[in-house]
C-alpha cells in the first residue's frame, strides 16, 4: 500500500474531491483526519472509512480560524502519535464578478483557501519534520493557471495558494518535506461545482456547464475520484522526487 502506516490529515473531506482523497488515502494504508465544519457528511465519510476496514476520525474545524486549524494538527498527533501529509483541500466556490463580490465575500475565499492553507501548513510542518519528512498538498485550481472571467476573487486565492507551494517547496526541501498542488478543472456532482452554477445571477447553469465541457479537449467535466487519484500520485512517498508541482487535472482545459 503506497501510505502504510501514514497519518493524512485532510481539510474539506466531507463531500467532493476531500472525501475521496480520504477514502482512496486510507485505502492505501493512512489513517485519516477529516478537518471540515459539515459534521453530518465528515461522520458518513469517517464510517465508510471503518466499514472498509481503515482508521479515521473527525475534527470539526472552521478553516477562518487560524486557532481551530492549529487544533485540528495538535489533535491528529495526539490521537495518531505523528503527523506525514497535510492536504489542505477545503474550498468555496467563491463570489462571482467583481461588481457583485462584497468584501465579506473576498474575506471568505481568502480566508479558506489561502490563509488556512498558509497557516496549516505552519501548524504541520514541525510535526512533518519530526517524522523525517512527508508532504504538504494544496487543491489549487486551473483557475489559478489563468485567469477566471467569473470570479477574480476566486482566481487570486487559488493563484495564491499556487506561489505558497513553490515558496514552501524550495524552503522545506531541506527538511524531506515534498509542497505540491493540484489544479482541478470542473468537478461535476460536488457542492463546490453547483456552487459555481449558481453564484453568478446573469450566467445560465445549463450553458456555463456545457461551455466548460467544450472547452477542454476532452469533452466532459472530472469527478472527484481522478483528483484523489491525482492527490495520492503527489503524497505517495515513492514519488519523492517531485516538489514544488502545480498539476493540472482538468481534461486539457489548460491548454485551450
Amino acid at each position: 500500500m503506497l501510505l502504510h502506516s501514514k497519518v493524512a490529515l485532510i481539510t474539506g473531506a466531507a463531500t467532493g474531491i476531500g472525501r475521496a482523497s480520504a477514502l482512496l488515502f486510507a485505502r492505501e494504508g493512512a489513517r485519516i483526519a477529516i478537518a471540515d465544519i459539515n459534521r453530518p457528511d465528515a461522520e458518513r465519510t469517517v464510517e465508510d472509512i471503518e466499514k472498509e476496514g481503515g482508521q479515521a476520525f473527525f475534527v470539526e474545524c472552521d478553516l477562518r480560524r487560524t486557532a481551530r486549524i492549529a487544533d485540528a494538527v495538535d489533535e491528529t498527533v495526539r490521537r495518531h502519535g505523528c503527523l506525514d501529509v497535510f492536504f489542505h483541500n477545503a474550498g468555496v466556490a467563491g463570489p462571482g464578478l467583481l461588481e457583485h463580490t462584497t468584501e465579506a465575500q473576498y474575506d471568505q475565499v481568502m480566508d479558506i483557501h489561502l490563509k488556512a492553507g498558509f497557516f496549516g501548513a505552519k501548524y504541520a510542518l514541525p510535526h512533518l519534520r519530526r517524522a523525517g519528512g512527508g508532504s504538504i498538498l494544496f487543491t489549487a485550481s486551473g483557475l489559478g493557471l489563468r485567469p477566471s472571467r467569473q470570479s477574480p476573487a476566486y482566481s487570486a486565492s487559488k493563484a495564491g495558494l499556487l506561489m505558497l507551494a513553490r515558496a514552501l517547496a524550495v524552503e522545506h526541501a531541506r527538511d524531506g518535506i515534498r509542497v505540491n498542488a493540484i489544479c482541478p478543472g470542473p468537478i461535476d456532482s460536488t457542492p463546490l461545482w453547483q456552487g459555481v452554477l449558481a453564484r453568478n445571477p446573469d450566467i445560465v447553469a445549463d450553458s456555463y456547464a456545457e461551455m466548460n465541457r467544450q472547452v477542454r479537449p476532452i469533452k466532459r467535466l472530472g469527478i472527484p475520484e481522478e483528483m484523489a487519484r491525482a492527490a495520492l500520485f503527489l503524497v505517495a512517498p515513492e514519488n519523492s522526487y517531485i516538489t514544488g508541482v502545480a498539476l493540472p487535472v482538468d481534461g486539457g482545459g489548460a491548454m485551450s
